[in-house]
């Protein structure tokens, strides 16, 4: 089973998704604070790392680059409002899924993050044009997963 760790200031928020997540068949631990991000690192271990840019001690993206920091392999979804795209990679993001009260997006990213941590994928020098890499959608342009 594919671990979850679900990071939003507001507590409904947490729930619906953790709830939603669930329903799919992962184990979802909540956190609501980035001081709550780092224990649970160490301690729950998770796969995918949902992670609101707002926290109310830190900002999300201080907390991506801790996760990151922790554990390369580790994947970081950003789950906010308005972020820009290109800065994903900069703060150890793997994809951004903007908000929404429908969860079908985040939850195929969650989806197919889980499935990458579980299969191996080429370096990106070994990569072709015919490579087919996992694409979630980013506003204003795709993100390919590597």
């Amino acid at each position: 089973m594919t671990r979850v760790l679900m990071v939003d200031g507001e507590p409904n928020i947490r729930r619906l998704c953790a709830e939603e997540l669930e329903e799919e068949g992962y184990v979802v631990r909540l956190a609501g604070t980035g001081e709550e991000v780092v224990h649970l690192i160490d301690s729950f271990r998770p796969e995918v790392v949902i992670l609101e840019m707002r926290l109310p001690d830190m900002s999300g993206l201080e907390a991506g680059r801790i996760i990151k920091g922790t554990n390369q392999k580790m994947r970081v979804i950003f789950h906010s409002f308005g972020m820009p795209p290109d800065s994903l990679d900069r703060w150890g993001g793997d994809a951004f899924v903007e908000k929404s009260f429908d969860l079908s997006e985040l939850k195929n990213a969650v989806s197919i993050l889980s499935n990458l941590n579980n299969t191996w994928l080429a370096p990106a020098e070994e990569l072709t044009p015919h490579t087919k890499l996992p694409v979630v959608r980013v506003p204003g342009k795709p993100k390919t997963l590597s």
